[in-house]
């Protein structure tokens, strides 16, 4: 089969980069074979089933390869609240030792995936890549550094662990690992951060394995600049009695999406993942989830919002597996959707596979404008048209922003969030 051409010319322009990226002559092997297939794939579009919202066409005439290192100014990381924890930055997917913290939390160690290049590369890839693995492989093929972290047993650092990509234009391919070991606690907060307001691609990978017992409340703020394609893949497996908590606020780039799949891999597994999206504009804004649960006694709940004004789009597919034998799995689902205009438009599609029995599943989703209902008894108590409104889209999106901490984080997402909104400034003489 001939490759699509609308994704050909956007991935054959990487194949002279490769040469530029370090690695055994394995690696470069590996890359070059590895690259030729996604040419002859193509990107994901829409005709894949898992993609049926996401059109990449906006990668037709970008730049996919990483752009040279570049000075960065003084302030690049003012737009974040101070840092709660040690903090560790990459630009362009490459460690930045200067604007990084050199302690990192008690009981943690860090390696770079560069160490791997020295080593073999994965197997060669035998006939095309599914759709879902395709950014995956892209990032592993483009990627030289990012954080390999571990926790050892039983530790339980006090403050977060702050980890900052930064996008300045081009490609950029952060990549991390992170592993806790059985009974680690650990706060992670994630920033998807853009610098510069050139065009540019994201493709980010995440790799997380909770041991038995080990607790991880994880933060991805997603503030990517206003020409960014963003593609966040986040893959998490959690133990036996491991706890995976989630919180995504997603309101950057030009389109973006956050792939996230929880393995439940081990009895008494839970995971509880809560997320908003803002589609504003012409912005484009899609969540996709796929909960696992693969043995008996585990239990997820998944809560999202998204909110599209303009002619923003936005999407959330979100699928839960119950695998043969996995009884007693409790699932709940819930995907809430706000229109702030005509023109705007979010899709979301719930989606539950049963293969066994004794299990309580339950979904719903809606999408809409704000209840009539309510806003007329907001009226009826005194209260103007634009208030009423601005309060009801606030208590709409409450739900998530109140998860969110430490306060000094929830109180950033709560300003950037309420800009996006009709009547900021009725929100915030509310709330302040």
């Amino acid at each position: 089969m001939s490759a699509r051409p609308e994704a050909t010319s956007a991935l054959a322009r990487l194949q002279p980069a490769l040469a530029r990226l370090p690695g055994t002559r394995a690696w470069q092997q590996w890359r070059a074979a590895t690259l030729a297939q996604l040419v002859a794939d193509g990107l994901p579009t829409p005709r894949d089933d898992s993609w049926k919202y996401t059109n990449l066409r906006l990668l037709e005439r970008r730049e996919l390869a990483t752009a040279a290192p570049r000075p960065l100014p003084s302030d690049v990381l003012q737009a974040l609240p101070a840092a709660q924890g040690p903090r560790l930055v990459y630009v362009d997917g490459r460690f930045h030792s200067a604007l990084s913290d050199s302690e990192l939390p008690a009981g943690m160690s860090r390696t770079s995936h560069a160490t791997l290049l020295d080593g073999p590369p994965p197997p060669e890839q035998s006939g095309p890549v599914d759709a879902d693995l395709r950014l995956r492989s892209l990032n592993l093929c483009m990627a030289v550094d990012g954080a390999r972290l571990l926790l050892a047993g039983g530790s339980a650092p006090a403050r977060p662990l702050e980890i900052v990509h930064l996008h300045t234009g081009g490609g950029a391919y952060p990549r991390t690992r992170l592993e806790l070991g059985a009974g680690a606690k650990l706060a992670l907060i994630e920033y998807q951060l853009g610098v510069d307001p050139a065009d540019a691609f994201v493709a980010a990978v995440t790799d997380i394995v909770l041991g038995p017992g080990a607790t991880l409340t994880h933060t991805t703020v997603q503030l990517a600049s206003d020409r960014a394609v963003l593609v966040d893949d986040t893959h998490v497996s959690v133990g036996r009695d491991a706890r995976y908590s989630h919180r995504l606020v997603a309101l950057g780039g030009q389109l973006a999406r956050f792939d996230l799949r929880v393995d439940l891999d081990g009895a008494g597994a839970e995971a509880d993942l809560r997320g908003l999206l803002f589609a504003d504009g012409t912005r484009e804004q899609h969540i996709r989830t796929l909960l696992d649960h693969r043995v008996p006694h585990c239990s997820s709940a998944q809560l999202y919002r998204g909110v599209a004004g303009g002619r923003g789009r936005g999407s959330y597919d979100g699928k839960v597996i119950v695998r043969a034998g996995a009884a007693k799995t409790s699932s709940r689902q819930s995907s809430r959707n706000l229109l702030l205009s005509k023109d705007a438009a979010i899709d979301t599609r719930p989606q539950l596979e049963i293969n066994a029995d004794d299990v309580k599943c339950a979904h719903g989703a809606t999408t809409g404008t704000l209840d009539e209902n309510m806003l007329f008894y907001l009226l009826t108590r005194g209260l103007d048209r634009q208030t009423a409104r601005a309060l009801l889209t606030y208590a709409f999106v409450g739900d998530v922003l109140k998860c969110i901490e430490p306060q000094a984080l929830r109180q950033m997402i709560e300003r950037r969030a309420l800009g996006r909104l009709p009547a900021a400034e009725t929100i915030r003489e509310f709330i302040a």
